[in-house]
Parts: structure tokens; C-alpha cells; sequence
């Protein structure tokens, strides 16, 4: 029977929080590839990704002291990095423009919201796919019209497997989609 020695987050929050580098550097490194993951969600560059990183593990820093429960430090911190890309994308995503008119009517803002809401997510779920079916779903989306022999040359597979486990991440795709509730009827 296998014990696991690693203290829990709450004693590691209140170690860094005592001035202990080595507990600091412990919460770092657990909880760095979760916010890799929400950052990622926001489909920055490798550079912008990077800056937000730092940030918030600047800010968790400066702010560590006002965390009264270690427990939720993973939601404290993800709260962090998701204000952070929102600032990044506001900044990086404003249209200067003199004619309001240009912009369209508010159906079609409401659309790109949606749409853009809708990419997100789709990301998210992209991600809870077995790792065969993520690669493959990445792999033809990367150009307009892929090809299955291109496809599979790049990825090392029969061709005839393309298709069925095309399908097979489809479906569990548009299960997911529907244990979310997103709908077609939702998205007209």
C-alpha cells in the first residue's frame, strides 16, 4: 500500500504564507500546469500565455497572505488567471472606430459573442477527449479541407482509421456539447 507523504495544500498555503520558499515552490509547481490549462482555454500566443503565468503567480504571491483557506487555493488561483486573460484579450481585442454603424447590427455582436463564447468552449472540450481523438480533431482542423491520407502520413496511421475515430470523436463530442445542454436550438 502506497502512502502519500505530501502535505496537503491547506499546510502548504500556510507554510508559504510562514515565508517557507520550499512550500511556495511546491504550490507552484502542483498548481502550474492547472492554470497552463485555463489559460490555454483563451487561445493566447505562447508569449502572452507566458506573461499571464507570471502575473498570477505574482499576484498570488503579493496576495498570499490574504488567502484564509488553503483548500481553495486551485480556485483562487484560477480566479487570478482568468481575470488576467480577460484584461489581456480586453486590451488586445478593442476596434477603434469612428463609425458606430460599422460594427453591425447588435444580432450580429450577439453572434460573434456567441461564437467566440462557443470556440472557447468547444477548446474545453477538446480537451476532455482520450488523447488519440484530441490529436486526430486537432489534426484536421488545422486546415480548411484536410486530407485523410495527409492526416494520416502525419500522424502515423492507416488511413482507414481516420474516419471511424473521425466519428467516434464527433460523437463523444456532441455528448458532451449535449451534458452541457448546448444545443442546436441553443446556438440558432
Amino acid at each position: 500500500m502506497h502512502v502519500d507523504t505530501r502535505p496537503d495544500t491547506a499546510a502548504l498555503v500556510s507554510a508559504a504564507q510562514d515565508g517557507d520558499a520550499e512550500a511556495w515552490e511546491r504550490l507552484v509547481e502542483e498548481f502550474s500546469p492547472m492554470l497552463r490549462a485555463r489559460i490555454r482555454r483563451f487561445r493566447l500566443g505562447h508569449e502572452d500565455a507566458q506573461d499571464v503565468l507570471q502575473t498570477t503567480w505574482l499576484l498570488a504571491w503579493q496576495n498570499l497572505g490574504s488567502v484564509e483557506d488553503g483548500r481553495r487555493m486551485a480556485g483562487w488561483l484560477a480566479t487570478i488567471a482568468f481575470r488576467e486573460c480577460l484584461k489581456l484579450t480586453r486590451r488586445t481585442r478593442e476596434v477603434c472606430t469612428a463609425d458606430l454603424d460599422s460594427l453591425g447590427s447588435t444580432d450580429d455582436v450577439d453572434r460573434e459573442l456567441a461564437r467566440i463564447w462557443l470556440a472557447g468552449t468547444l477548446a474545453e472540450l477538446v480537451e476532455e477527449l482520450p488523447a488519440a481523438q484530441r490529436v486526430l480533431f486537432r489534426a484536421l482542423t488545422e486546415t480548411s479541407e484536410p486530407h485523410y491520407v495527409d492526416v494520416a502520413r502525419r500522424l502515423g496511421r492507416p488511413v482507414g482509421s481516420i474516419g471511424p475515430t473521425r466519428a467516434r470523436c464527433f460523437a463523444r463530442l456532441r455528448g458532451l456539447l449535449q451534458a452541457r445542454e448546448i444545443t442546436r436550438d441553443f446556438l440558432d
